[in-house]
């Protein structure tokens, strides 16, 4: 039988002091998300108040990737985190009013790429919808891919594989494929969509989740991967951003997507190391929030901004 054993009263549980916790915690759980929140939406009316012409968005969506890149009132949205993120992504677009999207790119199928996609571009004009040639044997049967192919369909928008040497206009930004050039037929980070994009005097790499192999391919091909802005390759982790592939990058800035204390141990300290040769401007999502790079051309200044701190030059 339930309940209070016979002969033995239970204690009282200290009703008033256990409400004066639960209201303390509560009230900071409160500050911080006003604070939180005051400090995104002060981000975001600098960069609304920006002369920066091209700008590459690093989303804070936790272990995952999305990437928003403008130029000259264009948009193109790469990836779009879990599936759980979707909401933050559209909130992060509707905060910045953008209501089209000229390209909505799949770096590759996991779920911390596309999961995301259904939330965030739902309600906008989807221009063209960009994905990477995909092994038959490794094409997902997730539900997250099949929520994106949902959304896909439901957008309306043009379909088309990209492969190496296809070259895209977003506003007075050029974008070019670089990769993948030969499929993995094993591991589908290999198979990550590589994309390098000019904008006047400045250039940006997005990378994906590509691995050590695919960075081989690429390299052997002698392209053009200089770049003042570096998406770092699958969460910073220790299979990817070798030593060869940032020499031939010379980033000035790098930027991490991933989340604070996450199950894979990213960013990786070996791959912080490399990329400490490089460059001393390196930002993680788990740590600075989103973080975005500007560049105004009439200046030719190149500066970032994220969520938890000021311009930095």
């Amino acid at each position: 039988m339930f309940g209070q054993p016979k002969g033995r009263k239970l204690p009282h549980p200290p009703k008033a002091k256990n409400k004066l916790i639960y209201g303390v915690v509560v009230a900071i759980l409160m500050l911080v998300a006003l604070f939180s929140a005051r400090i995104k939406s002060q981000m975001i009316q600098n960069l609304r108040q920006s002369d920066a012409d091209f700008q590459v968005h690093v989303i804070d969506v936790g272990q995952g990737d999305s990437i928003l890149v403008c130029a000259d009132g264009h948009a193109m949205l790469v990836d779009s985190g879990e599936a759980a993120s979707g909401g933050k992504v559209a909130e992060y677009l509707d905060a910045l009013g953008i209501k089209e999207i000229d390209y909505a790119v799949a770096s590759h199928f996991h779920a911390d790429h596309i999961g995301g996609f259904s939330r965030a571009i739902e309600g906008r004009k989807v221009g063209t919808i960009l994905e990477p040639e995909c092994p038959e044997a490794l094409i997902p049967t997730s539900v997250a891919f099949e929520t994106y192919l949902e959304a896909v369909e439901k957008s309306g928008a043009a379909y088309q594989t990209a492969k190496p040497g296809d070259t895209f206009s977003l506003g007075n930004a050029q974008i070019t494929v670089v990769a993948p050039g030969v499929m993995d037929e094993e591991n589908l980070n290999n198979d990550s969509l590589v994309m390098r994009i000019t904008y006047q005097h400045t250039s940006c790499l997005l990378t994906g989740d590509m691995e050590s192999s695919e960075e081989s391919w690429l390299l052997e091909q002698g392209t053009d991967l200089q770049a003042d802005f570096l998406k770092v390759a699958h969460h910073g982790s220790a299979n990817g951003s070798g030593e060869a592939l940032l020499s031939a990058v010379k980033p000035s800035f790098a930027a991490i997507s991933c989340a604070r204390e996450n199950d894979y141990g990213h960013p990786a300290a070996s791959t912080l190391d490399r990329l400490a040769q490089v460059t001393n401007e390196v930002y993680v999502t788990a740590d600075s929030g989103t973080v975005v790079y500007l560049y105004d051309h009439e200046t030719g200044h190149k500066w970032v901004l994220t969520e938890k701190q000021e311009e930095t030059p």
